[in-house]
């Protein structure tokens, strides 16, 4: 996946992707309030497409539904957040901090 850095939360390298599936991913926000389920529009593949914002999200019960509603599963990764994102101290998922 490379190095993530970019503060851009549309970045392909955005450093507060925690991680990506089937062409979707959920981020921070910058500020650390709010989880963001996002879907990548298509790009060239050299530059990295960027991402669109699918919502907006402060509990893990609304993320993982909607999550399930657009692809139908619900990824294992959602086990290692909080209830709330106001509570998410240190989670990890691919090995870096969230």
């Amino acid at each position: 996946m490379g190095i993530h850095t970019d503060h851009r939360e549309t970045s392909d390298t955005y450093r507060g992707e925690l991680f990506r599936q089937a062409g979707l991913r959920v981020i921070v926000c910058r500020d650390g309030q709010q989880w963001i389920l996002q879907r990548q529009r298509g790009g060239k593949e050299a530059v990295g497409a960027g991402w669109d914002a699918l919502g907006y999200f402060t509990t893990l019960k609304a993320l993982a539904r909607v999550y399930r509603e657009k692809t139908g599963v619900h990824p294992s990764e959602l086990a290692n957040l909080p209830e709330r994102i106001n509570t998410m101290k240190d989670a990890r998922i691919n090995g870096r901090a969230a």
